[in-house]
């Protein structure tokens, strides 16, 4: 097949994908999935009135604002557990009813997602699997300058408890846990302790390989998310238009590897369809993150998160099933340690300039003072 027709075949397949896509859902085909989503957006509705009611008052009580809020004085005593009282409902009252109030969209939402899949022959979940903590886009903690290769997880291993939930899941593959394509929302569920990807909500595309491979990152340079966390030493430089669109990261002496990966027709698809989104290499998955995560950017998003799949999918697959690394005890099923993870940035040099910050704001007085008494 000519280069031509090759692109005249791809254009017709992102333009069925598109077509998939449902125009519209109406609010009878809502009301016959969830006869009772209605009923309760109309209880949502009910408790937004007890919520203003509880946040005006504590805001009269607080600010006293649009007017003071006089207290008998037999509880003037418990003003502050008053006000603490009015601010906990207040936000137990608005979450509860601005949840119920979006569920008839979240329906139709869900509702299109579920006519797509069907269309298209794969599987669908409203709530996913949650995704594992494997690469920085899931908040895997790289390893630092100074990490031995050694302390690498080994392969198989079981990762950490996922740090993310997942939402309006495409999948296709054996297993509805770990499919071999699954495309999907994650949001952040960790705590304020615990290590953070460059976003709490994403839209992701996570593809399974034949093999693993050494790890690569392809920073789109139109966001520039990823750059704070990886080290300037570990880019490279790749031929063609490539480097205006992307900014790529590979292991210290995994250049060549890279380059025998990202193929001319591999980096022309990644310009072409990816531009804008983030891409991971990392074990035997391929991983993209995209920042357009909204219900208008549904259709688009998932017909071209498809199509990605199957087109660069396609490409890496067939460089995968060749690729060899010699520095491995199996090079046809391995990666060696040093390969397996990029180095993340270090924080010596951003921890130091912070402490001198706060070190000069703290000494300022101090030294203008000894300035004005000489």
């Amino acid at each position: 097949m000519s280069g031509r027709a090759r692109r005249d075949a791809a254009t017709d397949r992102l333009a069925s994908l598109r077509a998939s896509w449902p125009v519209r859902v109406s609010w009878a085909e809502v009301r016959a999935a969830q006869p009772t989503v209605f009923r309760q957006a109309a209880l949502g509705g009910l408790l937004c009135v007890p919520a203003a009611l509880s946040t005006l008052l504590w805001v009269g009580l607080t600010f006293e604002w649009p007017r003071p809020v006089s207290l008998p004085g037999w509880i003037e005593w418990a003003h502050g557990f008053l006000i603490a009282v009015f601010l906990f409902t207040s936000i137990l009252l608005w979450m509860w009813g601005l949840i119920m109030l979006s569920m008839p969209a979240d329906t139709r939402r869900g509702l299109a997602f579920e006519l797509f899949a069907k269309r298209e022959d794969i599987g669908y979940m409203r709530m996913g699997y949650p995704p594992a903590r494997l690469g920085v886009f899931f908040a895997e903690k790289l390893p630092g300058p100074r990490d031995p290769a050694k302390r690498r997880p080994p392969i198989g291993a079981t990762p950490p408890a996922s740090l993310f939930r997942s939402s309006f899941v495409l999948w296709r593959g054996r297993d509805v846990s770990d499919p071999d394509l699954a495309i999907g929302i994650a949001s952040y569920t960790g705590g304020k302790s615990d290590p953070r990807g460059p976003r709490n909500g994403f839209r992701y595309l996570s593809l399974r390989l034949p093999r693993a491979l050494p790890h690569l990152i392809i920073d789109a340079r139109g966001n520039g998310s990823l750059r704070t966390l990886l080290p300037g030493t570990q880019r490279l430089s790749l031929e063609g238009d490539f480097d205006r669109y992307f900014t790529t990261y590979v292991p210290e002496g995994y250049e060549r590897d890279a380059l025998e990966l990202l193929t001319p027709d591999v980096m022309a698809c990644l310009i072409d369809y990816g531009s804008r989104w983030d891409i991971e290499v990392i074990d035997d998955r391929l991983q993209l993150a995209s920042s357009r995560v909204t219900a208008r950017s549904d259709g688009a998003e998932s017909a071209a998160l498809l199509y990605f799949a199957e087109l660069v999918g396609a490409e890496l697959v067939h460089q995968a099933a060749s690729y060899s690394d010699p520095r491995a005890a199996r090079p046809r099923a391995q990666i060696a340690a040093q390969g397996r993870r990029l180095r993340g940035r270090s924080t010596a040099w951003t921890t130091a300039a912070f402490v001198a910050v706060i070190g000069g704001m703290l000494a300022f007085p101090h030294v203008l003072g000894w300035l004005l008494d000489r």
